[in-house]
């Protein structure tokens, strides 16, 4: 069922699916009940942001967590800094303001894990 909701929720954000697997290994290790210690959760680890508008138990619901996710990550994808070789996945894990701090994107932990996963 995850597989298939991120498939789905990847496609209709104009990503391709194979990122969305990547990030969710990363976020949360395919965990929908994932915390971190920063007190983001779910499969892509949203952050304390969505508290504020949603219910807090939505995060764990893998239904919202992707649609929400793959939905921001879509957006993101036109805005970051970064656009070519998925380098927008930076911003997914920095922020769109946090990015910007980045002087080598390609040597981020991030983005190092990412390009590793399932090669």
């Amino acid at each position: 069922m995850i597989n298939l909701l991120i498939t789905f929720n990847s496609m209709v954000n104009g990503i391709d699916p194979y990122i969305s697997f990547k990030m969710a290994k990363i976020e949360s290790s395919m965990n929908p009940t994932a915390i971190s210690k920063t007190i983001v959760g779910g499969l892509f680890q949203l952050i304390r942001i969505f508290y504020r508008f949603h219910n807090p138990k939505w995060v764990f619901i893998p239904e919202t967590n992707i649609a929400i996710a793959l939905h921001t990550l879509g957006k993101l994808r036109g805005k970051c800094k970064y656009t070519k070789e998925n380098l927008y996945v930076l911003c997914y894990n920095r922020g769109t303001t946090g990015v910007y701090k980045i002087k080598k994107p390609l040597d981020q932990d991030y983005y190092k894990k990412f390009n590793l996963l399932w090669k």
